[in-house]
């Protein structure tokens, strides 16, 4: 299966739909305020609630088999009420399938981030990692999609590999800040992909090795997944499939950002459409039309099944998208 990271807002563009959206929902859960992110593993959704009368905000993890529904971290942001300058809220989740993951932060001059992992069966907050880093500039955590093996997270220059149980798997550091992090089981040994701050894109083992290094220009990727076919790397609006050299070469619609891949199909945001684009075909589907300003992150993720929220609400349908 995919493992994908995205980043920055798409342009306002909008891709004409040739047929109706074909995602429906299969279930959904209607929260107590807006979903400010949202991620999915096997069957398992986990999605980060904005404030409410009781918290200044928590994350759930969603058994989508079982229908067991938990909540985690109602205290891990602290001091909302003060409305700082800089903001606060959830805007990094993860999971393994049992285990989540989630990163506070609330700031002024300067952001505060905080790490923080729970399980269902033991639901109070262990906190993995802490850093700050300036107002409106990359986020001083970066958190990557997980598996049912384990999650990643970087802080600065260093990865970190976490398993279901909360072990660590590895600890590595490489020599530019982290901006994009996920994680897949890949061919033989991969496990995790980076996208650092000098625009190398670095593929490790699951002991923390460097399996391959691909150098892209500084500032350039836009998104990154990792799969069975390898990295997939967006620059400007082409995704680069498999190798660096000789791999795939795939391009979007002007303005488009990738948000996920499965079973050769680039899923991507396109203004207010989720859309797929079979890599073998080019033929392009539109999935959902979602009620977004354009600046606000389309909250869509697939593994097993997809699992996508709009304002309160989330919604899973298993099986294919397309």
């Amino acid at each position: 299966m995919r493992r994908i990271v995205i980043v920055a807002s798409l342009a306002s563009l909008l891709v004409p739909a040739t047929a109706a959206a074909l995602l429906t929902p299969g279930r959904t859960v209607t929260n107590a305020a807006p979903v400010t992110a949202l991620s999915v593993t096997h069957r398992s959704v986990v999605y980060a609630v904005g404030r409410t009368k009781a918290a200044c905000g928590q994350v759930r993890l969603w058994d989508t088999g079982t229908r067991g529904l938990w909540s985690f971290g109602e205290r891990t942001i602290v001091a909302c009420e003060q409305n700082p300058s800089g903001g606060y809220g959830i805007a990094q989740v993860a999971t393994t399938g049992r285990r989540v993951f989630w990163v506070t932060n609330i700031g002024g001059n300067f952001t505060d981030y905080q790490l923080w992992t729970a399980t269902a069966t033991r639901r109070s907050a262990r906190r993995l990692a802490f850093a700050s880093s300036e107002t409106g500039g990359p986020p001083a955590i970066v958190l990557g999609a997980g598996t049912t093996e384990g999650v990643p997270y970087a802080v600065g220059e260093t990865i970190t590999y976490v398993s279901a149980s909360g072990a660590r798997l590895f600890r590595t550091t490489v020599d530019s800040p982290v901006r994009l992090l996920t994680s897949a089981r890949g061919v033989g040994t991969a496990r995790v992909l980076a996208a650092l701050a000098d625009g190398r894109v670095v593929l490790l083992s699951k002991a923390g090795s460097v399996l391959r290094t691909d150098d892209y220009p500084s500032s350039a990727v836009r998104a990154i997944a990792f799969a069975l076919v390898g990295p997939l790397v967006q620059v400007g609006d082409t995704v680069n499939v498999g190798p660096f050299t000789g791999g795939t070469k795939v391009t979007l619609p002007a303005g488009a950002l990738m948000l996920d891949y499965r079973q050769g199909s680039i899923f991507y945001r396109q203004g207010t459409q989720a859309r797929a684009r079979r890599i073998a075909t080019e033929d392009d589907t539109l999935l959902r039309t979602m009620p977004l300003e354009r600046w606000e992150p389309m909250l869509f993720s697939t593994d097993w099944g997809s699992g996508w929220a709009s304002g309160r609400t989330v919604s899973w349908r298993s099986g294919p998208p397309v």
